[in-house]
């Protein structure tokens, strides 16, 4: 079958890491992704399932991974070669041989795996904090498109586990679906921030895991008051349609911290500052910017996925903030209830407009350009760029009215 797999070669994680400093495109001739016909899933026996991908997002963790940028800390977490694609809409079977559409939970559990007892996390629902990664019945791998065992969303099919499986209703497109994976990730850092009522909140970046944040504030905290850094035209108008206060640049960001708290300026630094801080991208300069901007014993939130970083960690010191890093999704308690980041995210997706968000699909066979207009999608005026392995040409999705 159809695949893009990723292998294990020094010589080409470097060479792609000096073309990727130098140039803003990606170079599929040096890079450790490859796409193949004759890509052959490892056998599993029930309870897994065979699934066919419908639609697969590149995520901002994959072009770092592309790219050789990000932290080589989960390397010793995979097993190579794999199929990357954690975001996933696909057909499952059922019992009677018919298919129905769902939405995978990508986390490789001690449930997915097999694992029993499960580890302390596990057993009250914390899978997103699971201890056995590399045990179990499968290779290692956190998530789904970071497995050998698994398979991943950039091909024709993979396995997946039944925990994993999340049914759709109709009234979600297959568009729709597509962000819930990055809908639910801002979920469970917004539930992990709790801001308060009328609390000052500000979101980093606005792409799509800063849209996402920005879509999390207000379905789950609306009476926050949220600013947000956009740096591009089409981001602003998205963020502003959940009702964030668009700022532009940083020091913009800057004075309102200073407005808001009723601050000074010391050079560039607010004395004072936002409640909350979202660092939605995860970079030297942004995480330096909201320890600026955060107040005295507020709170950062790292939902980006972090690159490696040399950082002045002074203001966290002075200013007594604390930095809450928060990965994937679990069990989440709202509403005085115990609910999956999916199902809450699910049951949201229909009132947030999640297919505005999908704005280019492309065939495997195009990943080259697909990876690059995912690299440059801010530029470009895009915020997801997905793959579909069915689709012979790209096409931009006709959007809900």
């Amino acid at each position: 079958m159809k695949a893009l797999v990723f292998s294990r070669s020094p010589t080409r994680y470097a060479a792609t890491r000096t073309l990727s400093v130098v140039s803003s495109r990606f170079n599929a001739s040096v890079s450790p992704l490859d796409f193949t016909t004759n890509f052959e899933l490892p056998n599993r026996n029930l309870p897994y399932q065979q699934c066919k991908v419908l639609l697969s997002g590149i995520c901002g963790s994959d072009i770092s991974m592309l790219d050789s940028s990000s932290s080589r800390y989960f390397e010793d977490f995979t097993s190579f070669p794999f199929v990357p694609g954690h975001e996933i809409v696909a057909l499952a079977p059922n019992d009677d041989g018919t298919k129905r559409r769902v939405v995978i939970e990508p986390g490789l559990s001690c449930i997915v795996r097999e694992i029993s007892p499960l580890c302390d996390y596990c057993s009250v629902g914390a899978t997103d904090k699971c201890i056995n990664t590399i045990s179990g019945s499968l290779n290692s791998g956190t998530q789904t498109g970071y497995c050998h065992s698994t398979g991943g969303g950039w091909s024709e099919n993979f396995i997946a586990h039944p925990s994993q499986i999340h049914d759709l209703p109709e009234s979600i497109s297959n568009e729709a679906a597509l962000m819930i994976e990055p809908l639910a990730c801002a979920m469970h850092g917004v539930l992990r921030a709790k801001p308060k009522a009328d609390s000052e909140v500000a979101v980093i970046g606005a792409g799509t895991v800063g849209q996402m944040t920005l879509a999390a504030l207000f379905t789950l905290a609306p009476e926050a008051k949220v600013s947000a850094l956009a740096r591009y035209s089409n981001q602003a108008e998205l963020a502003s349609s959940f009702g964030a206060s668009i700022l532009r640049s940083n020091d913009e960001l800057r004075r309102t911290a200073r407005r808001k708290s009723k601050g000074i300026m010391v050079a560039n630094r607010v004395m004072g500052g936002f409640d909350t801080t979202f660092d939605c991208v995860g970079t030297n300069e942004t995480l330096s910017h909201a320890l600026e901007i955060t107040r005295p014993g507020g709170t950062v939130i790292l939902s980006g996925l972090p690159s490696p970083m040399r950082i002045d960690l002074t203001p966290l010191w002075h200013k007594q903030i604390s930095i809450v890093g928060t990965y994937a999704y679990g069990s989440e308690i709202y509403e005085d209830k115990t609910i999956r980041t999916f199902e809450l995210a699910i049951q949201r997706a229909n009132s947030l407009g999640l297919e505005r968000f999908v704005s280019t699909i492309y065939p495997l066979e195009d990943f080259e350009e697909a990876i690059n207009h995912a690299r440059n999608s801010g530029r470009r005026g895009a915020t997801k760029i997905a793959f579909d392995p069915a689709s012979k040409v790209s096409h931009t999705p006709r959007k809900a009215s």
